[in-house]
């Protein structure tokens, strides 16, 4: 009868109660969960160019090399000074030698200043002579030459706005001999014709002087 009880209380015990979890036995392998890490976005270099400066161009639409002075231009700019082109035109200027020449512009600081640009050649290769430089000027300064007296062997100054835009710009030409010195005026402060002709004279005088044919 005891033992019957025995028995029986042993049977109620693993009835009610809950098996331990196994420790692994030692030795064995044991398996962790693999974690897998979210990959950085790789942001590509951003190469930064720096944009090139502008180079001021004179008149003729050439532009100038500024790391080439104006007597490098040949020709008349040999012996035109930047303080004499400053006398004429007011202000401070520098003269460059055109790149690819030959000529030679002077320029201020400031971009909206007249620009004066001189450019020699030969006048017995000139085709039409003072009428194919006249064409020549015209080709830019849309307006009509008029001839100038008691400026070396002969010259000419021509006024207008340059391919239909909204400033007055100046041209001419002088002959001494086989030179001949053909001259720009680029402006954009606003000046008017009377004033732009006045300047384009002077700086054709200036150019006859320094030849030997004031």
């Amino acid at each position: 009868m005891v033992a019957g009880l025995v028995l029986a209380g042993t049977g109620i015990t693993g009835c009610g109660s809950t098996a331990p979890a196994a420790d692994p036995k030692p030795g064995a392998s044991v398996t962790t969960p693999s974690v897998t890490a979210t990959p950085t976005p790789t942001v590509p270099a951003v190469s930064h160019t720096p944009t090139p400066t502008p180079t001021r161009s004179g008149g003729n639409g050439d532009s100038t090399d500024p790391h080439k002075p104006a007597t490098a231009g040949g020709g008349i700019c040999s012996d035109i000074t930047d303080a004499e082109v400053a006398h004429v035109l007011g202000g401070t200027y520098t003269g460059s030698a055109i790149a690819g020449g030959p000529g030679c512009s002077f320029v201020r600081a400031n971009p909206k200043a007249p620009a004066a640009t001189f450019i020699e050649t030969s006048y017995a290769k000139t085709t039409g002579g003072m009428s194919g430089a006249k064409t020549d000027a015209t080709s830019s300064v849309e307006g009509t030459p008029v001839d100038l007296a008691g400026i070396g062997d002969a010259a000419f100054v021509v006024t207008g706005t340059t391919f239909g835009g909204p400033y007055v710009n100046g041209a001419g030409a002088v002959r001494i001999g086989d030179r001949l010195i053909n001259v720009t005026l680029d402006q954009s402060t606003g000046l008017g014709a009377t004033q732009v002709r006045s300047l384009v004279v002077a700086l054709l005088r200036l150019a006859a002087g320094q030849a030997g044919r004031p």
